[in-house]
């Protein structure tokens, strides 16, 4: 008998064990410096499962049964490869910075346009300081069966303008400079209602169908929640709806859940809670709608080379998802065609395939088929009935035609992508006008989607118009476009919540900016001891280098984890300035509170009503002067 119960307690011994080998712990860090990597991919070579490092660079994955060697990645490193030997629980992995071999170094500029906020905005001159920006075009792109087409990608440059995180901005503008094309277009993205679905335990609830209703029971607009937990809704975006009030109605798996009094943007964000498990979307649905007509010829073929790097890097970035492609190519009427297209696929080669065997040629007049494209993108593409993100990149260079088949044709189809989850991200290339630029914003705007640029500073293609807003960053295009996407599809896990050391919960965040160095030229050249830098950072809202602020201007804010309550202090603000301004955004961008900072002030604030996840905290001072930082919020 006794040695029987000593063979059972071996046998649950080596059970335990088991168990245990079948979890793979490790930290990524950089080799150099020791620091933490966060958001680095950790990935098994046969793509049988992945994460993310969390913002102490740890990690936490199953050991794989088809694969013993480990991929870990992260932008500006060396991808590094390491087999993984039985009986493994921990590893720790350094990963060295790139040193790029340039053979040519392009210095890029960085354009910022000047507003007095004070009055009504109005344009003023416009400055520029170099960036110092270098970088130089990689080997033509060949993966695996896709044939090269001579081009290299990392060539193109852009910008993005996310209207949602400068709504203010965008308020005064389009009321101001663009607002002689409201009427052209019939498209005013105006009265915005902001939602933010969580479920009980505070976990964003994605793709949910959401709808804002009028008091006479009428659907005026819906859509379907994104990543985030988040969607936007409009009234009177296309007529000059009359109603006095407005409820949302949420639909979640055949459930409906009503928020029976709904409030603009300008009068706070409307939080529904409703009594449903975690569920963590993994698709990502990816469409290319493509002018081919004859001005595209200028920057096609590079578009080509870029899109195939974008959607490669994309699927390495986020191995647990599944992607998918799908392509539309547009011409006009009297062309060999109007519209073609291949419809989605999980086969990426093939799909790359197609969009490389394309052409311009043909149009002719100045607008195109974009409509009938647009219509054709939305309605007969097999959109994913549940998904992480359903993109609608529209790449061209010309708008519409204006006649009134055409624009009923885009005030039928817009609230049909809104209403299926599809973000309309436009990509403008040489030859897009204000007035383009205009219509382009709103259907992004109307979609939860963002705006997206080529900038001349390729020196590839001909002119382009620059947006009209406050600044922007150039960026290399490719970067531009897996930013975006992973940051629009990466879906919180419902097995791996955020977790942070226990001793870290009550830390707090101080940052004291220094004087900046005379007579520099480039912020390249200043002393890294002397900037404030974030690791983990909102791309489309905080630059790469933040450029310091006046001499002994400090904050602090803490703590940081924080389960809710928040509390920040702005010290040593100059007498003889009137204020900054404080902002809380989510990672999209999108503005979730404003505090305005007249003096020395110490202001709390209460975020326990968002999802668990990353925000930023934004201090603006001054006409240029920024500063940003991440805070994290767990439940």
């Amino acid at each position: 008998m006794k040695k029987f119960i000593l063979l059972l307690i071996a046998f649950f011994f080596a059970i335990t064990l088991m168990a245990q080998e079948t979890i793979l712990k490790g930290k990524v860090s950089d080799k150099e410096t020791g620091e933490a990597i966060p958001f680095a991919n950790v990935f098994w070579a046969d793509g049988s499962g992945g994460t993310n490092s969390d913002m102490d660079g740890a990690f936490t994955l199953k050991i794989s049964e088809s694969s013993d060697t480990l991929v870990i990645r992260y932008l500006g490193y060396t991808e590094k490869k390491i087999v993984i030997t039985k009986g493994t629980t921990f590893i720790d992995v350094q990963l060295q910075a790139e040193v790029a071999e340039l053979d040519e170094v392009m210095v890029v500029e960085s354009y910022e346009m000047s507003y007095d906020c004070a009055t009504t905005v109005s344009r003023c001159e416009s400055k520029k300081s170099a960036s110092g920006m270098g970088y130089s075009a990689g080997a033509p792109v060949s993966y695996g069966d896709i044939p090269s087409n001579g081009i290299a990608s990392g060539q193109l440059t852009a910008g993005e303008v996310n209207d949602f995180s400068k709504w203010e901005l965008w308020t005064d503008i389009a009321s101001g400079e663009l607002s002689g094309y409201q009427k052209q277009w019939g498209m005013a993205p105006e009265h915005r209602f902001s939602v933010q679905v969580t479920n009980k335990n505070d976990y964003p609830v994605q793709d949910a169908s959401v709808s804002l209703m009028n008091d006479a029971g009428e659907i005026v607009w819906a859509g379907r929640t994104d990543n985030t937990g988040k969607v936007e809704l409009w009234s009177g975006m296309f007529d000059n709806d009359k109603s006095k009030s407005y409820k949302i109605v949420v639909d979640y798996f055949g459930n409906s859940y009503d928020l029976k009094k709904a409030s603009e943007f300008s009068n706070g964000i409307n939080f529904i809670e409703i009594p449903v498990e975690c569920h963590a979307e993994k698709v990502i649905d990816i469409a290319f709608m493509i002018d081919a007509t004859g001005s595209m010829g200028d920057e096609i073929r590079y578009l080509q080379s870029e899109l195939t790097d974008v959607i490669t890097r994309v699927k390495d970035s986020l191995p647990d998802h599944k992607v998918r492609l799908a392509t539309v190519f547009y011409r006009d009427i009297g062309d060999s065609y109007v519209v073609i297209k291949k419809d989605f696929t999980e086969d990426i080669v093939e799909a790359i395939k197609y969009i490389q065997s394309q052409s311009a040629g043909g149009g002719g007049d100045y607008p195109e088929g974009v409509d009938t494209a647009l219509a054709v993108s939305v309605n007969e593409l097999s959109w994913s009935a549940q998904a992480s993100s359903r993109l609608l990149f529209t790449v061209l260079d010309a708008p519409p035609h204006e006649g009134k088949e055409n624009l009923e044709l885009l005030e039928k189809t817009i609230p049909v992508a809104s209403q299926k989850g599809i973000r309309i991200i436009p990509l403008a290339c040489s030859g897009v006008n204000k007035s383009t630029e205009y219509l382009l914003r709103s259907m992004a705007l109307a979609t939860n989607g963002t705006y997206v640029f080529l900038t001349d500073h390729s020196g590839i293609g001909n002119p382009h118009i620059e947006p009209t807003t406050d600044e922007y960053e150039v960026e290399l295009l490719n970067d531009a476009l897996v930013r975006i996407i992973t940051t629009f599809s990466r879906s919180m896990s419902c097995e791996d919540p955020l977790v942070l050391p226990q001793d870290s919960v009550n830390n707090d965040t101080s940052f004291v900016l220094m004087d900046p160095p005379k007579d520099t030229t480039s912020l390249d050249t200043v002393p890294q001891d002397s900037l404030v830098t974030d690791t983990l950072r909102n791309d489309s809202l905080i630059p790469d280098t933040i450029t310091p602020l006046q001499p002994e201007i400090s904050w602090k804010y803490y703590p940081n984890p924080t389960t809710g309550q928040v509390t920040v202090e702005i010290m040593n603000l100059p007498l003889d300035e009137k204020k900054g301004v404080l902002y809380l955004t989510d990672i999209t961008g999108k503005l979730l509170r404003r505090f305005d900072v007249k003096d020395d002030e110490k202001i709390l604030m209460d975020i326990s009503e968002f999802p668990t996840g990353t925000y930023y905290l934004t201090f603006f001072y001054g006409d240029e002067s920024k500063l940003s930082a991440p805070l994290i919020l767990v439940h």
